[in-house]
């Protein structure tokens, strides 16, 4: 069983020290056509993980390994795009996300 939630909007959530997402613990889904679709592997490099964080002051996901990633999402069903930050859930039961702290 899962506990699928969104990241907080808030944006001391979407740092780095949030990582270890992969297929197997996160997840889109799309406003429009309600697909779900796993977080697949870097399109660069092909590493499986990935990490949180911000590009332009906006929320998103980007690869451990090379740091290749974005803050908008395609949807590959119906071609929708849309906001990470919107799209984008984690399992909590296998993966805790926290605000970054002062020191980080």
């Amino acid at each position: 069983m899962a506990k699928w939630q969104r990241v907080p909007a808030e944006m001391k959530y979407w740092h780095p020290a949030n990582a270890g997402f992969n297929g197997s613990n996160a997840k889109f889904i799309c406003s429009q056509c309600q697909g779900e679709f796993p977080l697949g592997n870097c399109i660069d490099c092909g590493a499986a993980n990935s990490w949180l964080g911000t590009s332009m002051g906006l929320p998103g996901v980007f690869c451990e390994s090379c740091g290749v990633g974005g803050y908008v999402w395609d949807c590959p069903q119906c071609a929708h795009r849309e906001k990470m930050a919107v799209a984008f859930e984690f399992d909590a039961f296998k993966i805790q996300v926290r605000k970054k702290r002062f020191f980080e």
